[in-house]
C-alpha cells in the first residue's frame, strides 16, 4: 500500500495532492530513469566505435578477450536499460550494472573524486542506486510482476 502524505503536516498543504497522486508512481519511474541513463552508455559500444576504447579497460585487468567484454558490457547497458525500463529481470540486471559501476569506481576511477577530474563519485553513486533497485525489485508496475519467480 502506498503511504499517504499527511496535508497538515506540509508547508503548503496544496501540495499533497500532487504528492498523493504522484507517489504510488514515483518507483516506476525511478526504475525508467535508470534505464533511459544506460542505453546511451551501451548503444556507442555495440553501434559505434567506442567498443575499442572501452576494451582498453580490460587489457589493463589483464583480461583475456577485452573486445568480447566490453561488448558484453555495451549489451548489459543497452538491453539491461530496455529491461529496466520494461521492468524485466529488474534485481538481475540492477545487480549486474551494481557491480560494473563498483569496477569502474574501484578499479579504472579510483582514488579520483571529483565531477571535473573523471572522479569516482558519479558511478559509485549510480551503483549505490541500482543496489536500492536490487533490493526494491521492479515494483508494482513491472513485467516481473507477471513472471512465475523473480531473482
Amino acid at each position: 500500500m502506498t503511504p499517504h502524505i499527511d496535508t497538515d503536516r506540509l508547508l503548503f498543504p496544496k501540495l499533497g495532492i500532487v504528492y498523493n497522486l504522484a507517489n504510488p508512481y514515483l518507483w516506476t519511474i525511478f526504475r525508467i530513469l535508470l534505464g533511459v541513463w544506460l542505453i546511451p552508455h551501451g548503444f556507442p559500444k555495440l553501434f559505434g566505435d567506442d567498443a575499442i576504447p572501452a576494451s582498453k579497460n580490460f587489457v589493463n585487468f589483464g583480461w583475456d578477450y577485452p573486445i568480447v567484454w566490453a561488448y558484453f558490457i555495451g549489451c548489459l547497458e543497452f538491453f539491461g536499460g530496455i529491461f529496466l525500463i520494461l521492468g524485466l529481470g529488474t534485481r538481475l540486471v540492477a545487480l549486474m550494472v551494481a557491480v560494473q559501476m563498483f569496477v569502474i569506481s574501484f578499479a579504472v576511477l579510483y582514488p579520483t573524486w571529483g565531477w571535473g577530474k573523471k572522479g569516482m563519485e558519479f558511478a559509485l553513486l549510480w551503483g549505490l542506486l541500482c543496489l536500492i533497485l536490487v533490493i526494491k525489485g521492479g515494483g508494482k508496475y513491472s513485467a516481473d510482476r507477471f513472471l512465475p519467480k523473480e531473482l
